[in-house]
């Protein structure tokens, strides 16, 4: 009897421990899309969480050319980004400022015209049209576990931002 529960008690815990094994490996799947557009699942793979589904939304924005898409993982919200397209020159001032709530905010250099205020939690992005006259303006917030505040956690949310910023402002015909 002692060697039959022994078998059982070691049978369990080790189908119990491969339950375990499979449920801790599960992976979040990065979505090929964001916001309508294609994005780099090496971009954006840093930024989403390994468990829990992933879900998005996307809201046009009434009057304006604009959108409002919001990534989540396993229920908690990990990337929102706001977008408006203007038909006219940009403000010369105040986007740099409008930086300022992120942690370690700092001008840098992108890979499509314009300027972008980067920190660790967001950034702000004023993209220059090539195509018309005009630019376009995304506010990104980034949310969780993932996010780096330290003076370089930048460079985890930069290359999303490269390669999201420039296939969004050809979608809405702002560059060529």
């Amino acid at each position: 009897m002692t060697t039959r529960r022994a078998v059982a008690a070691l049978w369990c815990s080790a189908a119990m421990a491969a339950a375990a094994g499979c449920s801790g490996s599960t992976h979040a799947a990065v979505p090929a899309e964001f916001c309508k557009v294609p994005v780099s699942k090496t971009a954006l793979s840093p930024l989403i969480p390994d468990n829990g589904s992933v879900k998005q939304t996307y809201d046009a924005t009434e009057g304006q050319p604009g959108a409002g898409c919001a990534l989540s993982a396993g229920g908690h919200r990990v990337l929102f980004v706001a977008i408006t397209l203007s038909d006219r020159a940009p403000d010369p001032a105040g986007w740099k400022a409008s930086a300022a709530p992120y942690k370690y905010a700092a001008e840098r250099a992108v890979s499509f015209p314009g300027h972008a205020a980067i920190g660790s939690d967001g950034a702000v992005v004023q993209a220059t049209c090539t195509s018309r006259t005009g630019y376009m303006t995304f506010g990104v917030d980034f949310f969780g576990d993932r996010v780096e505040n330290t003076p370089t956690g930048y460079e985890k949310l930069q290359p999303f931002i490269d390669d999201f910023v420039a296939k969004e402002t050809k979608r809405f015909g702002c560059a060529k």
